[in-house]
């Protein structure tokens, strides 16, 4: 469990990897994620929105995660599928970005 209390910050980790991520997104300790097609991911835990329009908390990247169209329609980011665990493990990796 991560020190947010949010998920698993490792398995986040191995998800991004997993996922791709890496293909638009450069995310620090995610081998080979360092594509700049995305915006970087490498201070994500400290920045206060998430893609500009939703206030960066646990909850709503969670959210971000399991369905970013849903989120902000007309987002480049696809929406993956993801389970409620995985985006949880995914957002705690991310939020502690800093």
């Amino acid at each position: 469990m991560s020190h947010l209390g949010v998920g698993n910050a490792d398995a986040g980790r191995e998800l991004v990897a997993h996922f791709g991520c890496g293909s638009c997104h450069v995310a620090p300790g995610v081998a080979g994620a360092n594509a700049r097609i995305g915006p970087s991911l490498a201070h994500l835990g400290g920045q206060a929105y998430i893609a500009g329009v939703v206030v960066n908390t646990p909850g709503e990247l969670v959210r971000w995660l399991m369905d970013p169209p849903a989120v902000k329609p007309g987002t480049a980011m696809p929406n993956f599928g993801l389970s409620r665990r995985d985006a949880t493990d995914i957002a705690a990796y991310l939020l502690s970005l800093r």
